[in-house]
Parts: structure tokens; sequence; C-alpha cells
């Protein structure tokens, strides 16, 4: 899977965020991250399951990054994947491929020529009524951790129960990043962030604070609980993938490729 490398190569570009116009890497006031990661995640899904790939060369596939999901209470999803309509045409619609690079994804000449074949994925509008097959809820815990904790919780927890009452039958996923840099710049200040602690409390949290709809006979939680652990300073340095001990290996429940292929097995369970 490359889309981890795909979106610490794009973070490490600075970029104008926030009212200040200054370049930063990551700005809290700004969506351009949660865009990247919820971007190079569902190319990682439609590319690395096979059912997903099929129906995204057949067209039966859409997307939308901040997508709203209506229900008792209205959500805004970071991302979701529906089920296109057959009587449906891609005309006025924006490919994966262009969402992407409209983001400013910087993509090598081997990854763009992957992507050929979801040339048939195209964006939802905001007019579209489709069923909803995933829906992503992406985070990032960046700085000061143990005190943005009991936040990320909630709404983590808010955002799996409203995703079910709006559609009960599709795949809830949470994402998050998580910085384990040991400092991180924020305006004038550079925090010292007491690492890899901080970080493995946010991990900790993920792992066994979040409920799962398997323990809740589907009707709460979420179907997979995902977190990538990266190295940002935001000081203008290299962003990238950590592999430090708060980084979730192989055999973590919430390792990045195990939520991908969870998400396929869920997709593939409820097509």
């Amino acid at each position: 899977m490359f889309g981890p490398n795909v979106m610490v190569r794009c973070l490490s570009v600075p970029t104008k965020r926030g009212k200040g116009g200054e370049a930063w890497q990551y700005h809290s006031r700004s969506d351009v991250h949660s865009k990247i990661a919820c971007w190079t995640l569902l190319m990682d899904c439609l590319l690395e399951c096979d059912i997903l790939l099929e129906d995204a060369r057949m067209g039966r596939i859409g997307f939308a990054i901040n997508h709203l999901m209506v229900g008792p209470i209205n959500k805004t999803l970071d991302l979701v994947l529906t089920r296109v309509p057959p009587n449906r045409g891609p005309e006025g619609r924006r490919t994966f491929l262009e969402v992407g690079l409209g983001y400013g994804v910087d993509l090598t000449d081997d990854e763009r020529k992957q992507l050929d074949a979801l040339a048939l994925v195209f964006e939802e509008s905001e007019e579209d009524v489709s069923e909803v097959a995933v829906a992503v809820e992406a985070k990032a815990c960046m700085t000061e951790h143990v005190k943005a904790l009991p936040r990320l919780h909630a709404e983590i927890l808010a955002t799996g129960y409203l995703a079910k009452r709006a559609a009960p039958h599709c795949t809830v996923i949470s994402y998050t990043l998580v910085n384990t840099a040991e400092s991180f710049r924020s305006g004038e200040k550079t925090n010292s962030m007491k690492q890899p602690a901080a970080a493995e409390a946010v991990m900790e949290m993920l792992k066994t604070a979040i409920p799962l709809c398997r323990d809740h006979h589907g009707l709460l939680g979420y179907d997979a609980v995902g977190a990538l652990a990266i190295e940002c300073r935001n000081d203008g340095s290299p962003v990238v993938l950590s592999t430090g001990p708060a980084a979730p290996g192989s055999d973590s429940p919430i390792n990045y490729s195990r939520m991908v292929r969870q998400i396929c097995a869920s997709y593939r369970h409820n097509r």
C-alpha cells in the first residue's frame, strides 16, 4: 500500500493555511491534511481490494470528501464511498484523480499509472442522493495529545453513532493521524512533547475505548478503527512515517493495513 507514503510526501510541502497566509505543513484551522488523508486511504482501498477494484472499473462506485450524511442529526463525514445508481452518467463530475490533483497530491509516474484503473470513479455532487457503502471519520492528533484526548474521544464516539443512525447498513470507519514527533511548531511557539508516551496514550484510547459494531450486534460503533503514526514537526522538515514504539505494528488491531483489509471485508459482506 502506498497511500501513507503519498500522504507524508504531500504533507511535507508547506501550503498557505489559516488567516495569516503563512505556509504550514499542518494548520488546525485547515482541512487540507484531512482531505489528503482521506484521498490516499480511498486510493489504497480501491487498489488493494479485489471486489472494490472490480466495482471501480465498472463505474459502480462514487465517492465524496466532506459529505453531508442525512439522518436524525445531519453530520458531515470526511469521506464516503457510494453505490452509483445505474442510470447516472459522469457529466460534470470530477474523476478520483482530478480531485486528488486538486488537493495538491504529488504522484510518481508509477502511482499515476496504477490510478488508470480508477478512471470511472467519479465524485458525488451535493445534489446526489446515493446509498452510502462506507463512511470514514478522519481525525488528527498532532500536539498536546493528553489535553486533546477527551475531546478526540468524544468526537469519534458521536460521529460513529450519527453515521450508523443515518445509514445503519454502511461500514463506518475511524481513522486517526497521530503525531510522534518530539517537537511541534505552532505559530511562534514550538511545543516539546513527551514521546512516545503522548502518542501511546492516543493509540491506547483508539484500541480500547472506541466501541465496535461486532460488540454491539451491529447497532452501534465502528466496523474498524485505524491509526497512522507520522512524525511532523511542522517546521518545514520532511514529514515521515513513524517507525517508533508508538506506531501500530502488524499485530495491532488499529494497524493501517488491517483497517484497509477490514473495509474490504465489510464491503464484500454487504455487497
